[in-house]
């Protein structure tokens, strides 16, 4: 078993499932924002027989529990994707074609949202921010 995932599972209180565990070891290891679909497309690819009811009620369980996180892409028809929640704050570079998805080690936006905050008299416990655009992969 990955470590990685029987360590996000007992820090949330979740039991151990094969299916718990192997929606998880994908999405630990795409660089991409999946949809439940992608998700079962790949289980099945993988031999597992889980179906599709299965892997939406495990995604919504895992959402619950802060492990997982959804998010829509602009102008992509309200579909929804999933990846594995983060805590704090995190940046990304989104393509909107392949969903490929790169985390930013800076963050861009620090003092702006610091001084935002300051004015309004909000305290700032975290922030997200995704820049959608096209990689370079998916520009030639």
């Amino acid at each position: 078993m990955n470590g990685q995932v029987l360590e996000l599972l007992k820090k949330s209180g979740l039991k151990v499932t094969k299916q718990r565990e192997a929606i998880l070891d994908i999405l630990l290891s795409s660089p991409a924002h999946l949809t439940a679909e992608d998700i079962y497309l790949e289980l099945k690819g993988a031999g597992h027989d889980f179906g599709l009811s299965t892997v939406y009620r495990t995604l919504s369980s895992l959402e619950e529990h802060r492990i997982v996180e959804k998010s829509g892409l602009p102008g992509d028809g309200g579909r929804q994707y999933y990846n594995i929640a983060h805590t704090g704050h995190r940046h990304h570079l989104v393509c909107v074609k392949c969903k490929r998805c790169i985390l930013l080690d800076e963050c861009p936006v620090e003092a702006f949202t610091a001084a935002v905050c300051k004015a309004h008299g909000f305290t700032l416990t975290g922030h997200s921010f995704e820049i959608f655009g096209v990689c370079p992969d998916c520009q030639g």
